[in-house]
């Protein structure tokens, strides 16, 4: 499977793994200002990062960049999901540990920062971070796990092969009703409170 049909560059194209779910080459020297253009063309934003570290950084990055920013590292924290759900104009970063025991959290679009450790981890992030659409960062050092993830979502009945999708498509999606899962993943009922 060539993982290179979706460049980065001045190439916008993403390659949909699966319903809502994107991967795009985004070399790391380049990952901020992807992120700064997909939050100003898509509004409510869940970054997923792999360590404290990450979510902070990025965090300080964009805030010197404008972006309203909650962080979330604490699992325990759970003030900082409420006040994201109640703003309506934060960027929410936070630990793939945080999503999921502090999950479902909704928004328009999730970016994982990172291509997650697992499939098993992979579904979980899906599951916790309810959006249309999904789309994760691939680094070079990402692209076994990538691949072993292509080959699960391959098996699972009703994705077909992964296709390529122009970003302005991706962004038009995330206005949707419908969110982003892998196919044996439960339909989800949204939770109004």
């Amino acid at each position: 499977m060539n993982l290179h049909s979706a460049e980065s560059g001045s190439n916008m194209t993403l390659l949909q793994i699966h319903p809502g779910g994107y991967v795009w080459h985004v070399p790391r020297a380049g990952r901020e200002a992807h992120l700064l253009r997909l939050v100003s063309q898509t509004g409510r934003l869940v970054l997923i990062t792999n360590s404290s570290r990450e979510a902070i950084d990025y965090s300080e990055r964009l805030t010197l960049s404008g972006v309203p920013v909650l962080v979330a590292t604490d699992t325990s924290n759970v003030a900082v999901v409420d006040a994201f759900n109640d703003d309506h104009v934060s960027t929410l970063i936070a630990t793939q540990e945080y999503v999921i025991a502090n999950g479902p959290i909704e928004a328009r679009m999730v970016v994982h920062l990172r291509t997650s450790s697992s499939v098993r981890d992979y579904e979980r992030r899906i599951d916790a971070a309810l959006a249309p659409v999904h789309v994760t960062f691939i680094v070079p050092e990402d692209e076994r796990r990538m691949v072993s993830l292509l080959s699960h979502l391959k098996a699972d009945s009703g994705h077909g092969e992964p296709a390529d999708v122009e970003f302005e498509d991706i962004v038009d999606l995330t206005s949707a009703d419908d969110f982003a899962m892998v196919g044996h993943a439960r339909r989800r009922i949204r939770l109004r409170g």
